[in-house]
């Protein structure tokens, strides 16, 4: 993922310094979430003691799963916080990594948000969403579709994926680059080490679901009595949603399944081609104006409800922040921000009716097979 910062610096630089600014200043904020919940945001990290990190060559070095929650927060608590909160200590790596440019990296310290970090949580229970990004990509690259689930009433917790998002610091203060190494071009060799890091990502799901039924249990956190855990779905882009399929497969704790954009050899279910099929309500979110031959067969042979919306001029970066964030040449909503708000309209009815029962036209129209 690749954010296109460079045009807007370039017509900045060759305006002038003053005009560049006042032109691209009020671009660099994310659009406001549409629910009526203010949104805070934190972070928490688990190491798995059980489980040996395989993206390093330290036998002794064990898993661990960087988290950023955003939540439904009490309205003017909580200190205002950037897109990026953690940007300085990753910086270097971001750039390193190959995912997101020098350039980029230094424009996302000017990119505004809402959210308010460590607010106090907003009264009551709320339903929860795991979020699995795409390969090579932050979870924080997601803030646009996260903040607004909160802002509906949901807790998201965003799992950065050490080694497989750009760059992530760990608990210790290393921080986790992305392990382009690991994904030679050989295609079937490539094919082989998607399937492991989507196995690798399954486990890290469900033990993540067991730390937060532990947080629960423990009551010390702010957040552990807003956890609703009887209603928890997940989702995911690109090889998080193929993700998001496989742990909905493997762990009934997990009510609703919804995959963005993510398409292997078993279709947006599976990187194999006869994966395990969940039986959970299913949505698929796509840029593709038909289903992939390749999974097109299993779709009959889903149990439970099924739903696909092919979002029009949407491209695979489209699911992330990145086309918002763009310097469009006028300002003002342009196709980046339709389809960033039809995702995020399409993604809130799914979890709606999977998670509270809620039904709505949106999700209607989307049902698979249509009727």
């Amino acid at each position: 993922m690749r954010f296109k910062w460079a045009a807007a610096i370039g017509l900045s630089v060759a305006g002038g310094l003053a005009l560049g600014a006042a032109w691209l200043y009020p671009q660099l904020e994310m659009p406001s979430p549409t629910g009526p919940q203010a949104v805070g945001r934190t972070a928490l990290s688990w190491v798995d003691d059980g489980r040996p990190e395989v993206m390093t060559a330290d036998p002794s070095d064990r898993r661990e799963t960087p988290v950023v929650v955003w939540y439904p927060a009490a309205a003017d608590t909580g200190e205002p916080v950037g897109y990026f909160p953690n940007l300085a200590a990753v910086a270097q790596e971001l750039s390193a990594s190959g995912e997101v440019g020098a350039v980029e990296v230094w424009g996302l310290r000017y990119v505004r948000s809402e959210e308010r970090w460590g607010a106090a949580a907003a009264a009551g229970r709320f339903p929860v969403v795991l979020l699995s990004p795409g390969n090579g990509t932050n979870v924080e690259f997601y803030a646009g579709l996260a903040g607004e689930l909160a802002s509906r009433g949901y807790v998201v917790v965003g799992l950065n994926h050490p080694y497989d998002v750009a760059a992530v610091a760990l608990e210790d203060g290393r921080v986790a680059q992305f392990a382009s190494e690991h994904w030679p071009m050989d295609f079937a060799v490539r094919q082989a080490a998607t399937a492991a890091r989507i196995t690798e990502r399954v486990a890290v799901v469900r033990f993540v679901l067991d730390q937060l039924e532990a947080l629960v249990t423990a009551g010390e956190h702010p957040l552990a009595r807003r956890l609703d855990l009887e209603r928890v779905g997940i989702l995911g882009h690109s090889l998080g949603g193929i993700t998001a399929a496989q742990a909905c497969a493997s762990d009934a704790r997990l009510r609703a399944c919804l995959n963005l954009d993510g398409v292997q050899a078993g279709g947006p279910f599976g990187a194999q081609p006869q994966p395990e099929l969940p039986l959970q309500p299913f949505m698929f979110i796509t840029k593709e104006a038909g289903l992939d031959p390749r999974g097109q067969a299993l779709w009959e042979q889903l149990a439970g409800e099924a739903y696909l919306r092919v979002v029009a001029g949407a491209a695979h970066d489209n699911f992330t922040d990145g086309p918002a964030l763009a310097p469009a040449l006028w300002p003002g909503p342009g196709a980046a921000e339709r389809v960033l708000a039809e995702v995020r309209g399409y993604a809130a009815a799914f979890m709606d009716y999977s998670l509270r029962g809620e039904t709505s036209a949106l999700l209607a129209e989307s049902r698979y097979p249509s009727n």
